[in-house]
């Protein structure tokens, strides 16, 4: 007989309540009072503050070690994250880190096998012990210790800042509708919608071991987290959006706060290994195509399509290995102060020489990915 499910009391009273709060007052305000441009600025404010706190804090930076940070962002990004309510650092990222380990099985403390709702925010309500697990690095901080004692009491602070604002403007009311009650429930699901929408629905690019999506419409919503089916690819990236025209708010953040010498030692994958990725999906979804096709006609194309993927998967890792080898170059030749010598122009033109041809030899292989690419669609169209 299966036990009755059991349910923590406060997380639901908060994370029900709250919504419930938030839908009653928020249409009664403006009803009676309107929307006032401070309260507005206050709740955008808040809200991107606190959201990019949990997006390039809790999750990029401590879950993730995606950079490193000098101690007032790391401080800035605790005591802000804090306010989110979703529990400390050390909390967050121990669930964060089992939900990588364990994406999509039992053991994955919100995964989507269990639904929707469950992944979104039922998890947090039901009554179950989730031990700190594979944080041992982050316990070694004393400002995530810190945090990890007194991150209600820090979030508490931070969280009534709209009251201060409404006691200076002779607007308390509005500013705590807005300002803490709307912008709470606005904080806890867009979080959420990771751990939900984000495995439900979108494009898996990269890879299709797991059930994580690129979403371009939840990347707005969620600080450029939408595209997750990239970060479960590569979790250790600081960047989520990692195409330049992606929108990803706390990259570009994180962009601005490198140039000021505040963060740094950013991991990211390789353009290289992205495209070696992104042609592997097509290729295996080319090849689910020509499965529908009469044998005698698919045979040969997917030996056609084997070999241009092949040739272009070489040109692209030759590619980056030259990159690569040349950067360790320049740096042995500037750590030995020979910079400007004619050793080194010499090295320079002869690497050049080498990335033209790799260059040209990229481009005839592309050439015949994209040929044997359309014989495959042409082929399945007028079959």
């Amino acid at each position: 007989m299966a036990r009755a499910k059991r349910w923590n009391l406060l997380n639901t009273l908060f994370l029900t309540g709250t919504l419930i709060l938030a839908m009653v007052l928020v249409p009664w305000r403006l009803a009676t009072s309107g929307l006032r441009w401070s309260e507005a600025l206050v709740f955008v404010g808040m809200t991107f503050a606190i959201g990019t706190a949990i997006s390039g804090g809790y999750h990029r930076l401590f879950s993730h070690r995606a950079y490193k940070a000098s101690w007032p962002v790391r401080f800035l990004f605790l005591c802000v994250g804090a306010a989110a309510f979703e529990n400390s650092a050390l909390k967050w990222a121990s669930d964060h880190r089992v939900h990588h380990q364990h994406v999509d099985t039992d053991q994955d403390p919100y995964t989507i096998g269990r639904g929707f709702w469950f992944a979104h925010w039922t998890w947090v309500m039901e009554e179950k012990a989730l031990p700190l697990a594979g944080v041992a690095d982050l316990e070694k901080d004393p400002l995530v210790r810190w945090q990890h004692r007194n991150h209600f009491l820090i979030g508490a602070v931070v969280a009534l800042i709209p009251l201060w604002i409404g006691l200076a403007t002779g607007n308390v009311l509005g500013q705590l509708i807005f300002g803490l009650a709307l912008r709470i429930v606005a904080t806890h699901h867009s979080t959420f919608l990771i751990n939900s929408a984000a495995h439900m629905f979108g494009s898996r690019p990269y890879t299709d071991t797991n059930t994580a999506r690129d979403n371009w419409l939840l990347a707005p919503l969620t600080y450029g987290e939408g595209y997750h089916n990239f970060h479960h690819q590569w979790q250790w990236d600081y960047r989520n959006g990692a195409l330049w025209y992606q929108w990803d708010t706390t990259k570009w953040l994180l962009n601005t706060l490198r140039w000021l010498g505040l963060v740094g030692q950013f991991r990211r994958v390789s353009a290289a290994a992205m495209t070696r990725a992104r042609l592997l999906m097509e290729e295996k979804r080319l090849r689910e195509r020509l499965a529908l096709a009469s044998p005698g006609a698919a045979s040969p194309m997917q030996a056609r399509l084997a070999a241009a993927r092949v040739k272009l998967d070489t040109a692209l890792a030759s590619l980056h290995e030259r990159h690569e080898v040349w950067g360790q170059k320049k740096a042995e030749w500037r750590a030995k102060g020979m910079a400007k010598a004619e050793a080194w122009r010499e090295a320079k033109a002869e690497w050049e020489a080498s990335m033209a041809q790799h260059r040209a030899d990229l481009k005839m292989a592309w050439a015949e990915w994209k040929a044997a690419r359309l014989e495959v669609r042409s082929s399945l169209v007028y079959s």
